[in-house]
């Protein structure tokens, strides 16, 4: 409110005035006494007017501030100018009921007769403070956040890039700001922005989606996005929000744990676990496309007596090398596993019965070529009993198939 000079101070006809302005309004003498509010002010602070005339105007401030607004005051009143809002210190409003608000104050000085009167307009930002707080809380989040927040509009068009994008993906915000977020996407991946937007467009949040993204160093990292739509205050979609994180480390160490699980400790083969489960996807695919494939069943003859005889740390060398032996022997698409304490399984895709027996063969002899090296110069040479079935559309399951490829090889070992 600019300063008014005033010949003859009517106070009814400010009061009229100070009425019609929405804001709180309270007018103070030289001594800071209240002369004038108006109902705004009533509303406000919950006064009734009758209760605020002809007292300080300390009544209207938090009690820890009086000493200090009384300074302020003091000053202003020896230099009296029109300061607008925003213009001075923070002031802690205090209403009837003992509660605190943060207040803004504009003042403006008024010439009367009897001396000078200051007008001052009271806004409550109590409720822009607590969203200034609130935004920078939430800003001070994002850009120290360990993960990349990315904020697109709807065309894919990149509006905010923090701390955490830069350190994942190798740009500055400078560098990435009112470009399209596609050359994150590498080659092979170039349907998934498209859909994804289209998803937000919709409103879907799209959550833990796990993919491929390409730094500007060239390299490719693993991360997992989720991705939810910016909104009006309306509900309109206006734009998109982004948050990666690099999974790199995670999936390598599942990677690792799959490999513990699905490996034999001592020979490095598959175990078990693993041989079952090729078996029941080589027979899905016989039934699916015909496709054929063998399943060798090795037993180890006599190696109880070696455990027995020689001691179980001669038995693991025996077995590792063995394991050595047929994984130098077979081809890469042969599925080698150790499946018990002396039984060894080999899954050979597209072969034929006819061709496994003579690899069989092949194998004895290779299995008998290892051999262990004993103290005082002897030699121990192992044999083997080898069961063969081949799988094809016409065999029932994998228990089955297993079942008799067992039933062959100690057919044969009753015959050793």
């Amino acid at each position: 409110m600019a300063a008014v000079a005033l010949e003859s101070f009517d106070l009814g006809l400010a009061t009229s005035f100070i009425e019609a302005t929405p804001d709180a309004v309270v007018i103070v003498d030289k001594d800071g006494v209240i002369v004038a509010v108006n109902c705004a002010t009533e509303k406000l602070f919950g006064y009734l007017r009758e209760d605020l005339l002809g007292h300080p105007v300390e009544i209207l401030i938090a009690e820890h501030s009086h000493v200090m607004h009384r300074v302020h005051r003091s000053k202003y009143t020896d230099d009296p100018h029109t300061r607008r809002i925003g213009e001075g210190v923070d002031t802690r409003g205090l209403r009837s009921d003992g509660t605190e608000f943060s207040a803004e104050i504009s003042l403006s000085p008024l010439t009367s007769p009897t001396g000078v009167l200051f007008s001052s307009i009271i806004c409550d930002v109590s409720e822009r403070r607590r969203l200034e707080a609130q935004a920078s809380h939430f800003q001070s989040v994002v850009e120290f956040s360990q993960d990349a927040i990315i904020s697109k509009d709807l065309d894919g068009i990149i509006v905010s890039w923090n701390a955490g994008a830069q350190r994942l993906y190798g740009y500055s915000s400078e560098e990435v700001v009112g470009k399209s977020i596609s050359f994150l996407v590498p080659i092979h991946h170039e349907n998934e922005l498209p859909d994804i937007l289209r998803r937000v467009k919709s409103g879907e949040v799209i959550e833990n989606h796990e993919t491929v993204r390409a730094r500007k160093d060239g390299t490719l990292v693993n991360v997992s996005l989720t991705v939810s739509p910016i909104r009006t205050s309306d509900g309109r979609v206006t734009g998109a929000s982004a948050i990666a994180r690099n999974i790199t480390e995670r999936l390598r160490y599942q990677e690792q744990l799959v490999a513990l699980s699905e490996r034999d400790a001592l020979t490095g083969l598959r175990n078990r676990r693993r041989f079952e489960r090729d078996i029941a996807d080589q027979v899905g695919r016989a039934h699916r496309y015909d496709e054929c494939a063998v399943l060798m069943m090795i037993d180890l003859n006599g190696f109880k007596s070696i455990n027995d005889v020689h001691g179980h740390r001669a038995g693991d060398q025996v077995l590792k090398s063995v394991a050595t032996a047929l994984m130098g022997r077979l081809r890469d698409t042969d599925l080698v596993a150790r499946i018990g304490g002396d039984e060894f399984a080999i899954v050979m895709p597209y072969a034929r019965l006819d061709t496994a027996e003579s690899i069989a063969e092949s194998l004895r002899e290779l299995i008998r070529d290892c051999a262990l090296n004993m103290p005082g110069a002897s030699k121990l040479h192992l044999t083997a009993s080898i069961g063969l079935v081949e799988i094809n559309k016409e065999t029932v399951g994998e228990e089955e198939i297993i079942a008799e490829a067992d039933r062959l090889m100690y057919k044969e070992k009753k015959l050793t």
